[in-house]
Order: C-alpha cells, then sequence, then structure tokens
C-alpha cells in the first residue's frame, strides 16, 4: 500500500493512550535506510514529508505532517518492528549527530491492513529549550534549516523492545520542500506568504482563549481523544484582529462538538493581529492544539 494511503488510512483510525513508563535497553539499535526518495504529499490544509526505510524485509513507513507555519511536525511512524515494552506510553528518541535525549508521548491504533501505527505528536526541529517553549515566538525557517543541516538520522532509544535507528539522511532539503509546501499553504488560504516570513508578531488571543468556550464544550471525556496533535484549530485572523473563519485539521472530536468550538470563537474571540517586518498589522492566522489552548485548566473559574 502507498505510503500517502497508510498514513491517511491510519490517521483516522481509533487511537487509544496506553500508560505507566517507559524503560531503556542496551541492545543494539537496528538501522533502517530509505527505499527511494522522500515524497511531499499537499491538501489544502496540510503537508505531509513521508518515506519507507527497510532492513531486509522489514519496514518501516515514517511521515512528518504540518499544517501550519511552525517548526513543529506532526511524528507518523508505521510498522510492526516497533515493539514498546508493555504499557510504556513515552517514547524517548534521539536527532543524530546531536544526540540530546527527547520523548514524545504516543497514541498507537492499526492501519487497514493490519499494521501498527504509531502517531508520536509533535516534534520540534529545534535545540532542547533550556526553559518552557515560548509559544509566541516568530517562527524563525532560517534556524530551523540550520538545525536540519546537521541531523541524518532518528534513533528510538528508549521505551522500545529493541530501539530502531531510521537513516534519514541529512534533512536541509525535505525541510526545504516541507517550507515551501506550507508556503503554499499560506496561498490557499488567502495569505502573504512572503509577508509571513519575515513577520515580527504572530496573532494571538487577547487574554486565555478556553475563556471563549462555554464550560463542557470540550468534556472531560473528550481529552483521550485530543493527543497526538489531533483535532487543532485553526482560525483567520483579520488585520483588524477579528476571527474570520474557523477550520479543524485532523479532527478527532465530533462534528457537531468542533461546530460548537468554532462558533463560539467567531463570536467570542478577540486577537491581537499579526504584524509584517516593518510592524504594520497583515492578516494571518492563528492555531490551536485545544488540549493546551481551549480546555480550562484544573480548578480554574467557570463560567
Amino acid at each position: 500500500m502507498a505510503i500517502g494511503k497508510v498514513i491517511a488510512t491510519a490517521a483516522s483510525a481509533f487511537l487509544a493512550v496506553t500508560a505507566t513508563p517507559a524503560f531503556a535497553q542496551d541492545e543494539s539499535p537496528r538501522s533502517f535506510t530509505m527505499q527511494g526518495s522522500w515524497s511531499l504529499d499537499a491538501g489544502d490544509d496540510y503537508c505531509r514529508l513521508a518515506a519507507v526505510f527497510a532492513n531486509g524485509s522489514d519496514e518501516i513507513a515514517f511521515a512528518l505532517e504540518r499544517n501550519r507555519a511552525e517548526n513543529f511536525a506532526r511524528l507518523i511512524l508505521v510498522g510492526d518492528v516497533i515493539v514498546p515494552y508493555r504499557g510504556t506510553e513515552e517514547i524517548g528518541y534521539r536527532y543524530q549527530p546531536e544526540n540530546v535525549q527527547r520523548t514524545a508521548r504516543f497514541l498507537r491504533s492499526e492501519t487497514a491492513d493490519g499494521r501498527a501505527f504509531f502517531n508520536l505528536g509533535l516534534i520540534q526541529f529545534d535545540e532542547v529549550p533550556s526553559g518552557p517553549p515560548d509559544l509566541t515566538a516568530v517562527y524563525n525557517r532560517e534556524d530551523e534549516l540550520a538545525f536540519a543541516t546537521g541531523i541524518n538520522a532518528l534513533l528510538l532509544d528508549e521505551g522500545l523492545r529493541q530501539p530502531i535507528r531510521i537513516e534519514t539522511g541529512y534533512m536541509r532539503g525535505p525541510m526545504q520542500a516541507l517550507q515551501a509546501c506550507t508556503d503554499d499553504l499560506l496561498r490557499v488560504w488567502g495569505l502573504d506568504y512572503q509577508a509571513h516570513q519575515t513577520m515580527t508578531r504572530r496573532a494571538a488571543p487577547v487574554g486565555p482563549a478556553y475563556e471563549w468556550l462555554a464550560s463542557g464544550t470540550i468534556g472531560f471525556g473528550d481529552f483521550p481523544l485530543l493527543g497526538g496533535g489531533a483535532n487543532p484549530v485553526r482560525v483567520m485572523v483579520s488585520a483588524e484582529g477579528e476571527p474570520t473563519a474557523c477550520h479543524v485539521h485532523w479532527p478527532s472530536l465530533d462534528a457537531d462538538t468542533n461546530e460548537s468550538i468554532c462558533e463560539q470563537i467567531l463570536e467570542n474571540g478577540e486577537f491581537t493581529p499579526a504584524l509584517d517586518a516593518e510592524g504594520n498589522p497583515i492578516a494571518s492566522y492563528w492555531t490551536v492544539d485545544p488540549i493546551f489552548g481551549l480546555t480550562r485548566p484544573f480548578g480554574g473559574r467557570r463560567r
């Protein structure tokens, strides 16, 4: 089955969260090398960079999915050779040769043809921040490319019965392709992609965005459906800071819930507009992962 079809089919499958800690192991990693070349798939709300890697007859389908101009991408892996320890909820990984330990909480399901499907959520192409990430920082394309230039493999080294090394080759070229695809997304959305490359401020909510939603719009029972970068909400924001349209990517909540989320954001939302290189307001967008930006903190005041 083609990688694009595998990923698209599996992305709509039911995802279940596992629980309990990851483990480390001392076995040497199995190395998987690329078969063919990278492929790029694009829709109106996503870009997907994908390739197949093999070790003998064993294969791993690898995909990076991006739905915004930021240095995050959702990592999808498909392959029965990826075997977490029973009860593991996180996979440890390292970009190589950088070799800094990182972790990803994963969701696991199966493809239509029964292969193991792993959604590792949003991973970042940058140095590990020394403190909490700055969610208001403007996306720096050159910094991302500089980091990708030094990366030639992904080592999955914690939480698996046997570690796996995916020999991606140096990632500058693939990352440039992903960035160009994201530029096309902005054009499709009716935005000035060139102004976004040099913008000095992103569009951002005025106050906590969860205040825009009535209590219970996203229920506690919805939380298991919101992992792995699922159901991000994209709001188009005018140069005056007004929300003008609302879209949901990779939906995992039911249609009625997502319709209610968008209706309330469009009715109640207020933004500081994005600024171009000269400090002039421009039309832009704001994307939020609901579990982090649209759900009220425990103990918070409810209206």
